[in-house]
Parts: C-alpha cells; structure tokens; sequence
C-alpha cells in the first residue's frame, strides 16, 4: 500500500507540482566592476579603456539536486539548462556545489547525460555542497565519477583557468574553489590562506566557490579577511518560497523576500518545545539570511552582522570601495520539490577590470 501511494504521489509532483512551481528557469545577469582595478589607475585613459575591454562572462550554475527519482529536478529540465548555458557562450562555466541530493549514484548519469555536454572557452569547475557529503561514500563516488572529465572539481585548491595574466596586460582570474567543509581541516585551510595572500599579481581577479554564503561571511571576512574580489555561493535556494514582488502602475509591491526566515523565527515563539524541534528541510538553512539570495555589494565599512548594502542602494559612499562583490544564487533543484516566487536560476557574471 505505501508502495502504491509513494508512486500516485511521485506522479503528481513530476507532472503536475513540478513543472508548475519548480520548472520556470530564468536567467539573471548581473555586471561586476572591480573596483580596486579601475582605481589604482589615476590615468583617467587607462581606465577608459579597461572600460572598454570585452567583459570576462562566467555563467553560474548551482544546488541541481540530482536523484535517482526525478521530484527535484527533471532530465528535461536539465537538458533546458545545458542548452540554455551553452547558448550563452560563455568564458566559464562555475557550479557552487550540491550536485546531488543524497545518493551519489546518479552522479554518473547525470554527467553522462547533462554535465558532459557543458561547453565554455576556460572550463568547467565545480565545488562540494553539503548535499554531497550527506551519505559517507559520497565525496569520493563523486570525485571518481568526475575524475579525467571536463568537469574539474576543486577542493580547498587554487587554479588559474584564463592564465595569471591576459594578452592585453589585465588580470586573469585567481579561481579558488573552497570544500563545504573546509573550515574543518585548519591546517589545510591556513595552506590555503597562506597561498591566496601571498599572491604578487595585483591584476589577478580573486573569485571564490563556496557553498554556503555564511561560511563566506565567517571563513573569508570575518576568520581570514582574504580581501576576496569576488564570492559566488548557492545553498539557500533563495528560499524557495518568497514574498511576491510585482509592479503595478509603476509601484513596486511586495518585497520578494525569502519566507524561510519568518517562518523559523515564528516557529521559535510557539511554547511547545516538540514543535519548534521538529525537522523540516531547509531548518537552519542561513544564519545571515540578508545574503539569502541575489547580488550584494560588502563595503569595507559595513558590519556584516547588520547586513550588506545591495547593488541597487544608492546611497553608497563614492569614497567606500567594496570589499567583496557577493553573488547567491537561488539554485536549479528543490528540496523539498516545490518553489513560489522564486524561479531557478542560471546566472551571467559579467567582469569587468
């Protein structure tokens, strides 16, 4: 009997829950100017013309949640978003982890069937996500499934996919891919921190993967301050559910902001101690859910336990260089199989130096 009510309900949500709620992929663009790069210059020619250099285009790809039973993500859908990428043309194509949902098996099927199709001038590079340590066998199924591929898989390891400098004398970019549990191997990350600080190439574009944006806030700024250009994360799903936010004779209503927050705090106020212990995906999801999805420009005088001023804030001081440009993206799987005003997302990083 459970059996049977397992399969009416894996039918339902495949086609009925899913491509309603979850198959609606957009795509984001957002253009990053490195401010460092363009201010060290007091030739006002030489800034000009980085301005006019071709920007480097990284498309990020994050949380596909694969699984041997389709309720997250589906082949079609998958195969949308390959095609949807490769369109793009970009230079690098960047995935922030949780390749999997729990069982590293489908790791093969999903490369051979979607992540071996993936095309970009630089590569393709990817992290561990949480999800990807969730069974114990998991780091390495993944990590032999993936070896000798055109998927490079980065572990707490630096490398540089366009050269430590370009044919026009700017900056190549300084790739480092942190593990979702790097933090835990001190002396492997002090390595690490040792190496990205000890750069001379002033030029070089620092970009972070890392997983989770509260280990960014935690590891690089707060713990290390490795003076990141850029950090790249997914984790959250942006929620999966959100406020909705819509025009309406040029008015903008509602905030479009993520309502797992509000609802773990609500939660925390019932007086029964069985209900606020109860499980539910996504439970202590973010600590610092101000960087819970979408662009966030972390000035080097805002407090970070505050929050981050966002890209459309006008009221950032010409004088404040930003300290760290924050990209979270809402991710291409679910958990659980079900979003509301908060669409997928493939997103396009346009750099400029």
């Amino acid at each position: 009997m459970k059996s049977i009510l397992f399969k009416i309900f894996t039918f339902i949500v495949i086609n009925f829950i899913y491509p309603i709620f979850s198959n609606n992929l957009k795509v984001e663009t957002i253009n990053i100017n490195i401010d460092r790069l363009q201010n060290k210059d007091d030739n006002d020619q030489i800034n000009k013309n980085k301005k006019q250099q071709k920007p480097i285009k990284i498309i990020q790809l994050s949380d596909i949640h694969y699984d041997k039973i389709p309720l997250r993500i589906t082949d079609k859908f998958l195969e949308k978003i390959v095609k949807t990428t490769n369109d793009l043309k970009p230079d690098l194509i960047l995935i922030t982890g949780d390749l999997i949902e729990r069982d590293p098996i489908p790791i093969s099927q999903l490369y051979n069937k979607h992540l071996s199709k993936l095309k970009s001038k630089y590569g393709v590079y990817s992290i561990l996500g949480n999800h990807d340590y969730k069974n114990s066998t998991s780091p390495e199924i993944i990590k032999n499934a993936l070896k000798n591929t055109n998927i490079n898989l980065l572990e707490n390891e630096i490398v540089y996919p366009m050269g430590k400098e370009n044919d026009d004398g700017s900056g190549g970019i300084q790739l480092i891919g942190f593990d979702n549990y790097a933090k835990r191997d001190k002396k492997q990350m002090d390595e690490l921190n040792n190496e990205i600080k000890s750069s001379s190439n002033e030029n070089l574009i620092k970009l972070a993967l890392v997983h989770n944006p509260d280990h960014v806030i935690q590891m690089l700024l707060k713990d290390n301050d490795l003076n990141m250009d850029i950090a790249l994360c997914g984790h959250s799903h942006g929620s999966q559910i959100c406020f909705p936010s819509f025009n309406f004779l040029g008015f903008k209503i509602g905030s479009g902001g993520p309502v797992m927050p509000h609802f773990e705090s609500l939660l925390q106020k019932i007086p029964f101690k069985f209900i606020r212990d109860i499980k539910y995906p996504g439970k202590k999801t973010l600590k610092y859910w101000q960087y819970g999805k979408g662009y966030h420009k972390i000035m080097n005088n805002d407090n970070l336990l505050i929050g981050a001023h966002n890209s459309n804030n006008s009221n950032n001081n010409n004088n404040n260089i930003t300290k760290l440009n924050l990209y979270v993206n809402r991710g291409l799987g679910t958990h659980p199989p079900v979003r509301l005003f908060c669409d997928p997302e493939i997103t396009v990083i346009n750099i400029y130096q």
